[in-house]
């Protein structure tokens, strides 16, 4: 059985208890587990069959086990049976994104600050040659006690979890994305987990200040979700 369908106690590898999914997208699924040999909370990503990118992930997964900034969640396994196959990561403790927009977009000092770390983090990766391939609200998670945190899987998060883009080119895409999100409780492009697409004018998202009131100028001028990804 693919262990993306797995249900809560599933057992993989002979030790990683599969306990609670805590976000899903289309091919992967992440799980709040305990690792039974070391009587501790981890994360665990898994697949579904097919998953076109499995052989990238996995690949990122390993390289991204030799980094060491403290913002990026660790990586501990990873198993590449394809019909098993998943990746064992440092369950990260404290709010996604995603958990503190519930109430409305952040203060801007605030949300540029939680954007700013992921951002030193995923360029600290990508000096050693490692690109997120998929940094997502639900993935940024902010622990007042380590900071800022991405996680992922290539990157290592607190907050991120995989990106698309290429090592050492320019200011990662997605961090605008997460900024503008930030902002205004929107995503810039289609619907992303419980945020609502942003809406847009000529086609385009409308900025960050178009869309709420007291966001600086100065902030405003340097995000353009124009230039992202959608």
């Amino acid at each position: 059985m693919s262990t993306f369908i797995s249900e809560p106690g599933t057992r993989l590898g002979g030790r990683y208890r599969l306990e609670d999914r805590v976000s899903d997208a289309s091919g992967w699924a992440a799980w709040k587990a305990i690792d039974e040999t070391l009587a501790r909370a981890v994360a665990v990503l898994t697949f579904a069959p097919g998953f076109p990118r499995i052989s990238e992930v996995l690949t990122a997964a390993r390289a991204a086990s030799r980094l060491t900034d403290a913002r990026l969640a660790q990586v501990f396994d990873v198993e590449d049976d394809w019909d098993q196959a998943y990746v064992v990561m440092e369950w990260v403790a404290g709010d996604s994104l995603d958990d503190l927009l519930a109430d409305g977009p952040l203060d801007p000092a605030r949300g540029a600050e939680i954007v700013a770390e992921a951002a030193e983090a995923l360029a600290a990766a990508h000096s050693s040659g490692v690109a997120h391939l998929c940094l997502t609200p639900q993935s940024l998670r902010w622990d007042a006690g380590r900071r800022g945190e991405g996680a992922g899987r290539r990157d290592r998060r607190r907050p991120v979890r995989h990106v698309r883009g290429r090592p050492g080119r320019g200011r990662h895409p997605w961090a605008a994305m997460l900024l503008y999100a930030a902002l205004t409780r929107y995503w810039p492009g289609p619907g992303m987990g419980t945020l609502p697409p942003a809406p847009l004018a000529d086609g385009r998202p409308c900025s960050p200040r178009q869309v709420c009131a007291g966001v600086p100028a100065s902030i405003d001028e340097g995000n353009d979700p124009g230039a992202v990804p959608a």
